[in-house]
């Protein structure tokens, strides 16, 4: 019988960091089941039958994916990371694939708590190991447009924005910014406009949709980055 090896986050991180892998990991495939649901879930004999589905319906080689993310947070391995994937046809090579468990298209189940926060370190410590950036991880649909994956109750910026918290929760201590909340005020037309700006090491952040709106620009958001309008702000 195929078994599975089920890590904790602290255990995640050792191996991942040790685990010796031959050929060179480009990106990071994100999925969710879809069945098994996180109701359906029971452990081991979950990643069980999801492998018996994929050798013996399927006919592939090992269960599809190189790790589950289970309701509880734990991580399930999976296939060798020496052999890529079989997560989303003609997109395979040099991917590394998280399969996340659940259905997360909208009115189903949420992705949230320990489940969220597994998944949102598990990339953080995949992107580490291999010199990847948020540009590098690929959400299913994105490649094969017929697909709902990871589910359309999960939006590309939400989760991103949830993996550049950790990895700030994750940076050394004397690695993380100050920061200092503070105010900025500005005139449109003679219309006073303002909002809670963010100082870090001497930079002034500030909501770029908010002030840009509001000076007559245009936002566009393409699913990967804003675009402003400028022609109107004069």
């Amino acid at each position: 019988m195929r078994r599975f090896k089920r890590y904790t986050l602290q255990e995640f991180e050792a191996f991942i960091k040790t685990v010796p892998v031959r050929r060179t990991i480009e990106h990071i495939q994100i999925h969710h089941t879809w069945r098994p649901r996180k109701a359906d879930y029971r452990g081991e004999p979950t990643i069980y039958g999801m492998w018996r589905h994929h050798t013996r319906v399927n006919g592939w080689q090992d269960i599809g994916q190189h790790f589950s993310i289970a309701p509880d947070g734990g991580i399930w391995d999976g296939r060798s990371l020496d052999i890529n994937p079989a997560g989303i046809r003609g997109y395979n090579s040099g991917g590394l694939m998280i399969e996340i468990i659940g259905d997360f298209n909208t009115g189903q189940e949420n992705l949230q708590n320990s489940q969220l926060f597994s998944v949102a370190r598990v990339v953080v410590l995949c992107q580490n190991r291999f010199g990847l950036k948020n540009a590098d991880v690929v959400f299913h649909r994105e490649i094969d447009t017929n697909k709902t994956c990871p589910g359309t109750g999960l939006e590309r910026f939400w989760f991103l924005n949830i993996v550049d918290r950790e990895r700030k929760e994750m940076a050394p201590k004397d690695e993380q910014m100050p920061l200092i909340q503070r105010r900025v005020e500005g005139y449109h037309n003679g219309t006073p406009v303002g909002h809670t700006a963010y100082l870090i090491n001497g930079a002034t952040y500030v909501p770029l949709r908010y002030f840009a709106e509001n000076m007559g620009a245009q936002v566009r958001w393409d699913g990967e980055r804003y675009h402003v309008d400028e022609a109107q702000i004069w």
